[in-house]
């Protein structure tokens, strides 16, 4: 296993333990004691994610252009995958740097857009039946700015420019990249040459449908535990929902298998899965605010529009549903207490 996918099953066996640290509460009415234990917040738990998962989706509606939104999908030739595997951080770094570099300069032509463009991009490693498929997706507002700072647009509505433009860009770029790391053969990227890859491009509309889409990669895994029927046997039933009948049926995974397929999931330590370009940077606040001005969308501050947060609400008794008192906290157990050989140790001793 690599590191980050034992980091991965640390997190996920013992999110919400005990080992975790939490609080104490005691209900008055029930004279019972309960605890609320901290999660993992690791990417691939299936109990974490939801929370942040929605503010970025709120924050990213928020800042939304008033243009029409496309959504470019990078997938990679089968042959590269396993470099995404054992080369992970290297390789991935290059798919994302080199994919992004591809919208640019397709973008900048000025047949296509004719300017500087903006745009948000999520990779996803995985299928529906958790197979290795690494793809990233961009979601790109058809407007931008040229040389002068003035505001420029597609040539007409619904396109932005062929997918193919895209994908041949993408293999230039990233092939020359993959040989000057290392990573690529000389057989493998003859193949590679020969073969056309794949990008797909389509108009979305105001861009809310494809930011949702796009927030189901920030903080959530593969699957979510809605998907995982039963265990039987010593194997894992599924459902799969073909993406192109919309049809939903079910597979039988053995659970080895199933185990090894959502690890692999896992990302290099310090790796971004959602990046930013252009003036959708953080850093480029000036060029976005001259887009919006010239748009003739009214500028208000960032905090202005946020809506101040709630208190916290109390916490309810499991029993008899009313609130009650925080009594202690506990801290989490030292990192020799929180490896793998000790958590099979703990739950040995629970089961005997």
């Amino acid at each position: 296993m690599r590191p980050e996918e034992r980091k991965a099953l640390q997190s996920i066996l013992l999110c919400r333990t005990r080992v975790m640290g939490g609080r104490s509460y005691r209900c008055s009415h029930c004279e019972r004691d309960h605890f609320a234990w901290h999660s993992c917040n690791h990417r691939l738990c299936p109990r974490c994610g939801s929370s942040g998962t929605r503010s970025w989706v709120a924050d990213r509606l928020e800042d939304r252009l008033p243009v029409e939104h496309f959504l470019v999908t990078f997938t990679l030739p089968a042959q590269l995958r396993g470099l995404c595997r054992y080369q992970a951080k290297a390789f991935l770094g290059a798919f994302f740097r080199d994919s992004a570099q591809a919208v640019k300069d397709v973008l900048k032509e000025p047949r296509r857009l004719g300017g500087s463009c903006g745009f948000v991009g999520a990779l996803q490693t995985w299928t529906q039946d958790l197979r290795l498929h690494p793809h990233i997706h961009y979601v790109v507002p058809a407007v931008g700015l040229d040389s002068r700072g003035r505001l420029k647009r597609p040539r007409k509505a619904g396109w932005l420019a062929p997918g193919k433009v895209f994908a041949r860009r993408l293999k230039t770029l990233l092939l020359g990249t993959l040989r000057r790391l290392g990573l690529l053969s000389p057989i493998l990227a003859s193949e590679l040459w020969s073969i056309e890859w794949n990008c797909d491009v389509r108009s979305f509309g105001d861009g809310a449908n494809a930011i949702k889409y796009l927030g189901g990669y920030v903080c959530k895994g593969p699957i979510s535990d809605s998907r995982i029927l039963a265990e039987e046997g010593g194997w894992v039933r599924i459902a799969v929902k073909d993406r192109e009948s919309g049809a939903t049926e079910t597979r039988l995974v053995e659970g080895a298998e199933f185990v090894r397929r959502y690890l692999q999931h896992a990302l290099p330590a310090g790796f971004h899965a959602i990046r930013y370009h252009g003036f959708m940077h953080p850093r480029s606040k000036a060029r976005l605010a001259s887009i919006r001005e010239q748009l003739g969308v009214r500028a208000e501050a960032r905090a202005g529009k946020r809506e101040p947060r709630e208190e916290a609400e109390p916490m309810l008794c499991p029993r008899c549903r009313r609130p009650m008192e925080m009594t202690g906290l506990h801290s989490r157990a030292p990192p020799w207490e929180r490896s793998i050989p000790k958590i099979w140790a703990r739950r040995e001793r629970a089961a005997a």
